[in-house]
């Protein structure tokens, strides 16, 4: 059988590669014949232009992995029945749900592969590109941010961040932060000139301190705290600079760790955007297993294909992800009006097709 593994495998990865390739380039020449002149116009460098593109390709990875193993499937399949060989394994004593299981390897392969990259390089690369593309393709010295807020509930502290640059995040300027009490009034106000996030803890420095009564009014002026010209460490405070990129960043380029972070300090926000936040969040979960699924439906579909053409082929793929994705929109479209739970909304294709591809394996005979 090891043998047969080898063969399946190597007619398969072959025809993933070309498949994968193919959707890539055309969603390259695309993007080219849109800012073909635009690239030419900013000068850019070949690195720039890798970088971009790479960047481009990354919030696509969970459509194009998942077509490009469909076709793979189909199209494998469909020349392992023309030229008999399925047939001949089948008359072997080899039974289809033994065939499967290399396919079933690679699905579950680009599904790992595919959640891998949403957690890790996907997100900043395909941030990059955007803010890239919206420069006019060229790298901003600065990305200034100018009175940004930022709320943490759990230690009820409120930042109001005079100015800062996402370049280099771990350093605030002009920053106010507001300690309450439990019952929400205030404890005192941090008037920092400057905070630095070193060695995994906040710095203050040329900081002023307001204290305030039980009522929450101003106890004296505020006052000079000693020692802050050499830095005051902060080391009880937990608030990180990757938490105040969350509130400008869109969720579509965070991580996994990066939203649950953010529901955990923001217990409060409205129902609305709770819904559409955890949405988000069984949907960045979910995706990646459209590969792993896309094979199990695509085993029986491709199996059949032994007198169709490669059109009909490419046909039955196109049909499929038009229902698949319109299935995972309107999921998410109920979802995030809280007329469905999150994990039902975002989750909706995938157990659909899930249990369809199941079916569809158990008549077969």
């Amino acid at each position: 059988m090891k043998i047969l593994d080898r063969y399946l495998l190597r007619e398969y990865l072959v025809t993933v590669f070309y498949c994968v390739t193919g959707l890539a380039l055309l969603q390259i020449i695309y993007d080219l014949v849109y800012h073909f002149s635009k690239l030419i116009a900013a000068k850019i460098t070949i690195a720039q232009g890798v970088r971009y593109y790479l960047g481009s390709l990354a919030p696509h990875t969970e459509f194009m992995l998942p077509a490009g193993v469909l076709l793979a499937t189909l199209y494998t399949l469909w020349q392992l029945s023309r030229h008999g060989e399925l047939t001949a394994m089948r008359a072997s004593g080899i039974s289809l749900y033994r065939i499967m299981v290399p396919f079933l390897f690679v699905g579950l392969l680009f599904t790992a592969a595919t959640a891998l990259l949403k957690e890790t390089v996907a997100p900043e690369s395909a941030y990059w590109a955007q803010e890239f593309e919206a420069n006019d393709f060229k790298e901003p010295e600065e990305r200034l941010f100018h009175n940004l807020a930022y709320y943490n509930a759990i230690d009820r502290r409120m930042w109001m961040i005079g100015r800062t640059d996402l370049n280099k995040p771990n350093i605030l300027h002009e920053t106010r932060i507001s300690e309450e009490r439990p019952n929400r009034t205030l404890l005192r106000d941090w008037h920092v000139g400057r905070a630095e996030w070193l060695d995994e803890e906040w710095w203050f420095f040329d900081v002023k301190v307001q204290e305030y009564n039980e009522e929450g009014n101003p106890m004296g002026a505020p006052r000079d705290v000693a020692g802050s010209g050499a830095g005051i460490e902060m080391s009880q405070w937990l608030e990180k600079p990757s938490d105040f990129e969350t509130e400008v960043i869109p969720t579509e380029f965070m991580t996994t760790r990066d939203m649950l972070r953010y529901l955990r300090r923001h217990p409060d926000i409205s129902d609305e955007a709770l819904a559409q936040k955890r949405v988000d969040l069984h949907l960045r979960l979910a995706m990646p297993w459209a590969c792993l699924i896309v094979t199990l439906f695509g085993i029986p579909a491709g199996a059949r294909t032994a007198r169709q053409s490669v059109i009909s082929g490419v046909l039955t793929t196109i049909l499929f992800f038009v229902v698949f994705y319109v299935l995972t929109q309107v999921g998410a479209f109920f979802a995030k009006r809280e007329l469905l739970p999150p994990l039902v909304g975002a989750w909706l294709s995938n157990i659909v097709f899930l249990v369809a591809g199941f079916r569809t394996l158990m008549l077969m005979k």
